[in-house]
């Protein structure tokens, strides 16, 4: 029996959940646009708490603002809306109000709180993972719980109807980032790849209609987005991920801009290097096969040709590469811990991840 990640189909699936879970007070942790949804309006019935401050790259301080907020205001359920950040703020405080705080960051027992998550972008896969990103500082944080997954998915199309032309883009991309990396992943298996491979399946389905912000396109992608996190809910992300937040910090361009950017470039290299060491105790041959059927997923017929496409598709989007702050890639290369990237398929240097980073702003 299902008991995470159980599909809604509407508001009134919303509504009624809460009424039948006897709901007094929920609360919602959303950005500022979900305020003026549909949904957001219907929910007034319950007198939700709202805490609607979440920055773009969440701060870890936000995430104690509103577990406060929950607490004095006596919350029994929890509702995360809208893109990544909100979504990975609402699972720390899911957790936070009923745990200690010495344990915030190193590993919380879980609750009974009810979640229920919300995307109103078709990216993050958030809804669909086990993992919540935040900043400290510029310091970026990872946690891994279980308990983070939620209990409830709304994929309504319809909140993407207002998400403006760059941020489409973006986020698109970063649910097409989520598959590939999560199928040539160290840690793929069975389960994953065939996640990994409905959300290409997908993406390419649903990407011309989606760009002409049509109802069916819009849905296809939310599900393309929430299948690729299915995938990295299992595997993690891998190098082109580790590599984004330079630039997303740095050079101010959103998540999805940078993480296909850095993708590009990871991708490209490790084709024309394909005598690094591997990470894969599959071997060199299982990763060269992986890449190759990813190049059939993407439409091509070798591996070579899935980066093709995807340069392809980059251009297509026309997103411009960032203006190379001072020092960069060198410095960008010193603040990525290559002991970290062992997810990705092939080993990396910190000489590897330079080059990587000068193809970019090349």
């Amino acid at each position: 029996m299902q008991t995470k990640g159980v599909l809604l189909h509407g508001a009134d699936d919303v509504l009624r959940l809460l009424r039948e879970k006897g709901v007094k007070k929920p609360m919602v942790v959303c950005g500022k646009s979900f305020l003026n949804t549909g949904l957001m309006r219907q929910l007034s019935a319950f007198s939700p708490v709202v805490f609607s401050d979440v920055r773009p790259n969440p701060r870890f301080e936000d995430m104690k603002t509103a577990r406060e907020m929950f607490l004095e205001n006596g919350c029994d359920f929890l509702i995360g809306a809208g893109g990544g950040s909100p979504l990975d703020s609402a699972k720390m405080v899911k957790l936070m109000v009923t745990n200690p705080e010495e344990t915030w960051l190193t590993g919380m027992a879980a609750n009974d709180i009810g979640f229920l998550a919300v995307p109103t972008t078709s990216g993050t896969g958030s809804e669909a993972t086990r993992y919540s990103i935040f900043y400290i500082g510029d310091k970026k944080y990872s946690v891994s719980n279980a308990d983070f997954l939620a209990d409830y998915v709304l994929l309504e199309p319809a909140f993407l109807q207002t998400v403006p032309l760059y941020q489409r883009k973006c986020t698109c991309l970063d649910a097409l980032c989520h598959a590939i990396e999560s199928y040539w992943s160290v840690r793929s298996s069975a389960e994953s790849r065939a996640y990994a491979e409905k959300a290409i399946g997908l993406f390419w389905q649903a990407l011309d209609g989606y760009m002409q912000n049509e109802p069916q396109g819009n849905r296809d992608m939310l599900l393309a987005s929430y299948w690729a996190g299915k995938a990295i809910d299992c595997t993690a992300t891998t190098a082109g991920h580790a590599l984004c937040y330079n630039l997303t910090i740095y050079c101010h361009t959103a998540h999805g801009h940078s993480v296909a950017l850095c993708m590009r470039s990871l991708w490209q290299y490790m084709l024309s290097h394909p005598n690094l060491p591997v990470n894969d105790a599959r071997g060199n041959a299982y990763v060269q096969a992986a890449l190759t059927a990813l190049g059939h997923m993407m439409g091509g017929s070798t591996a070579a040709d899935g980066a093709a496409v995807f340069e392809k598709l980059l251009q297509r989007f026309a997103l411009e590469t960032p203006a190379m702050p001072a020092g960069t890639p060198e410095a960008f290369a010193q603040k990525v811990d290559v002991s970290r990237l062992s997810n990705n398929p092939l080993a990396l240097s910190t000489s590897d991840v330079i080059h990587i980073y000068s193809r970019i702003f090349s």
